[in-house]
């Protein structure tokens, strides 16, 4: 979420997080002395009044500094000299990077000088630069402060993402506006345009996509050994290559920590189902010129059944309404010194997770009759090791190369009327990846170092499909393939400091100007250039503008391609409204569906202007608006948004072929994969086929999607001991998409299974060296529901979190070091919005914007060792 931030701190600009490592540069030093007078304070108060009085950006983690205490300082002294004087005796450390001055915990370095892991910062390859584009930063600290627990979680409590798709809280029964999840992962979707179209890394690198839809999942990370969630909701494949339509996400592990961690946590849902118990170790070890990480982490949760939940008592009672899934992850993060000037780097991730879902398709026959059960299993893992080196002049190059593989094998039983069809789909996701890069320092401008980063690489990824199905001893093989794609690309970012502390004048603080182009070629399928540019000026040194403008895309995914045609016959009894005149009893629609091997790119034009105001008169203070603009096209989907509705539709009427010919019917299903899969009830009558549906994937002509974010963050010294922290962010989404040339724009937000048109959250929260308490409230707007001939609202979906915390005061023993948590989501048990479906069997509510979980109550304990 935008008000979730643990930023590293600048008095000038602040947008961004700092590397742990950077480069001294000699030119940028400052030595003239400025007059001082501040009084003993916490140590952020105190840099952050350094910074403004001397002009200079001071960075820091608020981790490292939380509840420390600065003497005075009071006199004559450099800007570095003052720093020092208010890191006393601690062990903190001040170093000069890239122009500005780092405070961190130290030294963790080789005696050669090589400090510890240098980490990537989304949203520019520049060291030390801030980018123009918005980034949103959350911490593992400030999420356990909130009640959030994993990371599965987490896409729940960001305005930007909508958790339709590829999610865990999408429950089957009715389109859900077509959205699936085959293996209970959890992905990242921005601005609500697809789980493939939002770009996510670990520390700064791809990961191999998960199951179908090439999204990646971000619940095999333990949150425990994450340092914090960077997010760009801004187009970024200049910088990133395809996938970053949506925005980019980044998770940076922990590189350095030094003993052990352990927490356990329980909790339920109140009203019955979802007990979940999830256990985490988190151990480190500094030594000179290196250090490793590790986290490990179980996770255990039951289902949520229908006769749980008041509202879904008219389905079966072994209907699901939230899987139950059983995990176990681990990642390893680790850096080591060689010579000088050079080191190693490590990361690597493993992740293996069962669960069930079950389905009924009747409300009084057995799921066993009529529904299916799915047990998918999945297992992913993925290797990075990086070799870093600092040639001089203040330049730093990495080599790097990830090897990774997401398997998900699903099993499903599905009965029909008491038969049994047995299911076996495997998707195996395969990456490999070479990059290599290089930045620094051009030329010494008035403004500061012109810096240029260059790099360029090779990427293979492939997907192996392997679906078939047995019944009455016979198997029937789908799909049985492998698909691949290899790609070789090139970049370039320059950042050009017009304007800096050295030669800044009345509305000049800063001016800086940046430019990126990354070239990108898909042998045998398309070559693309996508260029971004970037400005950020600052006024007043309490203001920062920030404009970016740029063009992304998205290669089709493999699925999306090779994904197999079927052909399903349906009852037209399901489809409302009805035609006029109504159709005659017993007709069936002839549904069409899958793939398309003459997909093209994806192509989006993004533009985004930002303000951020940090007033110097309200220490602590942060406000940013958000203004962006995004024009998609070419995007890869079906043009019918909702099945159910389409013969009365006429948006869609360009798909929808009446009273089709016996040789149209017969070539349809000649081309299916699968043959005709007949779910109408009855045997297959030509003549009682009296529409085909044609929903199969295209390059839809565009979508158009804009609105503004808002995020307001104020943190404060409360007396000696106390600490108060208010966050708020909002989101307001307006998208419509034009499914073909000539037809009308339909809206893509604020419709049922869309993305609410506006979503906030807001938290407060105090904290004292043994207590802290916080209060979170969640919002999702009210969404229109258009698919019957008489439209109605769906309510909003507003939620109220508490979570509270107990650190014993004690030095020694088992209390020493020692956290207590109780946490409660949706304290006030809200419940979702009913809405209208066509077959009593449908789960009657908008899982993919409201949740049936209620009320939820955990207690977790967390020790340091």
């Amino acid at each position: 979420m935008t008000s979730l931030k643990r930023t590293y701190c600048s008095a000038l600009l602040a947008a961004t997080a700092v590397q742990a490592c950077l480069i001294v540069s000699p030119a940028s030093a400052q030595t003239a002395q400025v007059a001082f007078d501040l009084p003993p304070q916490s140590l952020a108060t105190t840099l952050r009044a350094i910074a403004r009085r001397a002009g200079r950006e001071i960075l820091f983690a608020d981790d490292d500094v939380r509840n420390r205490r600065s003497p005075a300082v009071r006199g004559n002294f450099t800007v570095e000299q003052a720093v020092r004087l208010a890191l006393g005796g601690s062990d903190l450390v001040v170093d000069e990077q890239a122009g500005a001055l780092v405070v961190k915990v130290g030294p963790q370095a080789a005696e050669d000088g090589t400090t510890g892991a240098t980490i990537t910062v989304i949203g520019t390859r520049i060291r030390g630069a801030t980018g123009p584009s918005p980034v949103t930063v959350l911490t593992p600290r400030e999420l356990e402060e909130q009640g959030v627990p994993d990371m599965a979680s987490v896409s729940r409590v960001i305005p930007q993402n909508f958790t339709g798709g590829q999610n865990p809280g999408v429950v089957g029964g009715g389109d859900q506006g077509g959205y699936s999840n085959v293996n209970n992962s959890t992905t990242l979707n921005l601005r609500g345009l697809g789980s493939d179209a939002t770009l996510t890394l670990i520390n700064g690198h791809r990961l191999p996509y998960d199951a179908v839809n090439q999204g990646v999942d971000i619940s095999t990370i333990p949150l425990a050994a994450l340092e914090q969630i960077e997010i760009i909701t801004d187009g970024a494949s200049a910088l990133y290559g395809s996938d970053a339509v949506g925005g980019v996400a980044n998770l940076r592990l922990r590189r350095d920590y030094d003993g052990l961690r352990t927490s356990a946590r329980i909790g339920a849902a109140t009203q019955g189902g979802d007990v979940q118990q999830q256990y985490s170790g988190l151990a480190g070890k500094r030594w000179t010129g290196g250090g490793f990480v590790a986290a490990v982490e179980y996770s255990k949760a039951t289902p949520i059944y229908a006769d749980q939940r008041s509202y879904t008592s008219s389905l079966r009672p072994e209907q699901m309404l939230g899987t139950g899934s059983r995990q176990v992850s681990a990642v390893l993060a680790g850096h080591q010194a060689i010579a000088d000037g050079i080191w190693f780097e490590l990361d690597a991730q493993f992740a293996d997770r069962r669960s069930r879902k079950d389905s009924a398709f009747s409300v009084t026959a057995p799921l066993t009759f009529l529904g299916q059960v799915s047990q998918p299993v999945t297992r992913s893992y993925a290797i990075t090791p990086s070799l870093h080196l600092r040639p001089g002049g203040g330049w730093e190059a990495t080599l790097q190369a990830t090897q990774g593989e997401s398997s998900s094998a699903v099993n499903a039983r599905r009965y029909t009327s008491g038969a049994l069809l047995v299911g076996e789909s495997t998707y195996d996701d395969y990456l490999t990846n070479f990059e290599a890069s290089a930045e620094g320092p051009l030329i010494r401008l008035p403004g500061g170092d012109a810096r240029l980063a260059l790099g360029g690489g090779y990427r293979r990824f492939r997907l192996d499909f392997d679906v078939r199905s047995t019944t009455g001893g016979i198997t029937t093989v789908s799909r049985d393939a492998s698909e691949r794609r290899q790609s070789l690309f090139g970049y370039g970012e320059l950042s050009v400091p017009l304007i800096g502390p050295a030669n800044r004048r009345p509305l000049l603080e800063a001016l800086r100007l940046s430019a990126a182009v990354r070239y990108e070629s898909y042998a045998g399928i398309d070559e693309v250039a996508t260029p971004k540019l970037g400005l950020v000026y600052a006024p007043h040194p309490d203001i920062t503008l920030k404009y970016s403008w740029g063009r992304s895309f998205k290669i089709p995914t493999l699925n999306q391609v090779n994904q197999a045609r079927q052909a399903v016959l349906l009852s037209a009894a399901l489809f409302a409204p009805q035609p006029v005149p109504a159709l005659p009893p017993g007709s069936t629609v002839l549904l069409i569906g899958g793939g398309n091997p003459d997909l093209r790119a994806e192509r989006a034009t993004s533009s985004t202007l930002s303000i951020e105001f940090k007033p110097g008169f309200l220490d602590g203070l942060r406000v940013e608006a958000n203004w962006f603009d995004i024009n998609y096209r070419g995007r890869i989907a079906s043009p019918i948004s909702s099945v159910l509705s389409a013969l009365t539709n006429p948006a869609v009427a360009s798909f929808v072929q009446f009273s089709p010919t016996t040789s149209t019917l017969q070539s349809l299903i000649a081309t299916s994969d699968t043959g005709l899969a007949n779910q109408s009830g009855q045997p297959y009558d030509p003549a009682k086929v009296v529409a085909v549906i044609d929903s199969s994937l295209r390059n839809t002509a565009q979508e158009h999607i804009r609105g503004v974010d808002l995020a307001i963050d104020y943190r404060a010294q409360l007396g000696h001991d106390g600490r108060l922290q208010v966050l708020a962010s909002a989101s307001y989404l307006d998208s419509n998409r034009q499914v073909a040339a000539g037809l009308p724009s339909q809206p893509t937000s604020g419709i049922i299974f869309t993305p609410s048109k506006f979503r906030a959250r807001g938290s407060a929260s105090w904290e004292t060296s043994t207590l802290q308490v916080s209060a979170s409230l969640n919002y999702a707007g009210s969404n229109l529901d258009k698919r019957f001939p008489v439209a109605t609202r769906i309510g909003a979906f507003t939620t109220l979190d508490l979570s509270g915390a107990f650190h014993p005061a004690a030095d020694k023993g088992l209390l020493r070091d020692i956290e207590f948590r109780l946490s409660v989501q949706n304290l006030l048990n809200e419940e979702p919005d009913p809405i209208r479906v066509s077959d009593p069997s449908y789960v009657a509510f908008d899982s993919t914007n409201q949740s049936p979980v209620g009320r939820f109550v955990s207690l977790s304990v967390t020790k340091k060792w």
